[in-house]
């Protein structure tokens, strides 16, 4: 069995199936943020885990994956 790589972040959010890879769903996630006037943001910890922040006006929220992250887009009004 092929150990998982722990750099990669897995979502289950429903209109990114087709991405294989997390950083071109971040990038896509990152664009559609930007055109509801959002910053999308992600930082990843040693431990091999990766946290999300949607910000606008110097205010931010966690998002704690890529599926949160699209469930926040749809809540702003953005569509992927």
């Amino acid at each position: 069995m092929k150990t998982p790589d722990p750099t990669k972040a897995e979502s289950s959010a429903p209109n990114t199936a087709q991405f294989t890879d997390a950083g071109a769903q971040f990038n896509t996630l990152r664009s559609a943020f930007a055109q509801q006037g959002h910053s999308l943001h992600r930082v990843a910890a040693p431990d091999g885990t990766t946290a999300y922040w949607a910000e606008r006006w110097g205010l931010a929220r966690y998002l704690p994956s890529l599926h949160d992250a699209a469930l926040f887009l749809a809540q702003i009004g953005g569509r992927l």
